[in-house]
C-alpha cells in the first residue's frame, strides 16, 4: 500500500498532456494504475490504434472512478460538475457525468481538479480559477 501511495504521488506532481488518442489512453492508463490486457489474443493484421484501445483494462478505470465517485458524490462543487457534465449525454446520472470528465475533451481539466481537490481540499471551492475552468468548458 505504501509504495502504491508513493506511486499516486509521484503521478500526481507530473504534469500530464496529450494530443493523440494514443497518449490520452497512455495518461488514463497511468492515472488508474492499468495493467496491459495480454494481446495474444488480439488479430496480428488489426491496426494499432484498434489494439491499443482493446488492450484497455476497463476494471481499473471503473475500480479509479468508483474510488473517486465515493469520495466526491456528496461535495456541492463535483456534484454540479457531475450534474452538468452527464447532460452533454442528456443523462442526470452523476456517475455518467464522471464518466464524461474522463473523456478526452475534459479530462485534463478535471485532473487539475482532482488534483487540488486531494492536495488542498480547502482550496477546492467555487471561486478557484481550476474549478471555474472545468466548470465554463462544460
Amino acid at each position: 500500500m505504501y509504495i502504491k501511495h508513493l506511486l499516486f504521488i509521484f503521478y500526481m506532481s507530473s504534469p500530464i498532456v496529450y494530443s493523440t488518442n494514443k497518449d490520452y489512453r497512455q495518461v488514463v492508463r497511468n492515472f488508474c494504475n492499468m495493467k496491459c490486457t495480454d494481446d495474444k489474443f488480439i488479430d496480428d493484421e488489426i491496426d494499432e490504434e484498434s489494439r491499443d484501445e482493446l488492450l484497455f483494462d476497463e476494471s481499473s478505470t471503473s475500480k479509479k472512478m468508483t474510488e473517486i465517485y465515493e469520495s466526491t458524490k456528496h461535495h456541492l462543487l463535483w456534484i454540479h460538475l457531475y450534474e452538468k457534465a452527464a447532460a452533454k449525454f442528456f443523462s442526470t446520472d452523476n456517475e455518467i457525468g464522471l464518466a464524461v470528465l474522463f473523456s478526452y475533451d475534459y479530462f485534463l481539466k478535471f485532473y487539475k481538479c482532482w488534483t487540488l481537490f486531494i492536495e488542498s481540499p480547502h482550496d477546492f471551492v467555487d471561486s478557484n480559477d481550476t474549478y471555474q475552468n472545468l466548470l465554463s468548458a462544460l
